[in-house]
């Protein structure tokens, strides 16, 4: 039988604006964080992987509950967050010049949303 999706699972479809296709650096990695406020903080979710084709679909889970907050967040029962997705050029999560960025379009989310929309459309 189809599986069900996990319950609080967030997932969506990252795209890269067009003007930013020649300017990803090899061996760059995707972060997908999730935080409490639009303006930073510790991240709720936080999930990297190897740079991927464009446009990238994604799902993240309560495996992505960033370690600091231990078993004591469930991601289903997050009322409001914010998403971005990063381009990191070396591997860390701080931004640096260089590195790319997009929100979410339908910022702020909650756990179990899905169809969720960001475009990559800022340098730093």
């Amino acid at each position: 039988p189809p599986r069900t999706a996990e319950a609080g699972a967030i997932s969506g479809t990252i795209r890269l604006a067009p003007e930013f296709a020649n300017r990803i650096p090899e061996n760059a990695f995707l972060y997908m964080i999730a935080r409490e406020r639009a303006d930073g903080g510790p991240p709720y979710l936080l999930k990297r992987v190897p740079l991927p084709p464009f446009p990238y679909t994604f799902t993240m889970g309560q495996a992505d509950v960033g370690k600091m907050f231990g078993e004591g967040i469930v991601l289903a029962e997050i009322p409001a967050m914010y998403l971005i997705a990063r381009i990191d050029q070396d591997g860390m999560a701080m931004p640096q010049t260089g590195d790319l960025e997009g929100t979410c379009l339908q910022n702020p989310i909650a756990g179990g949303d899905t169809g969720l929309e960001l475009v990559i459309d800022r340098a730093y």
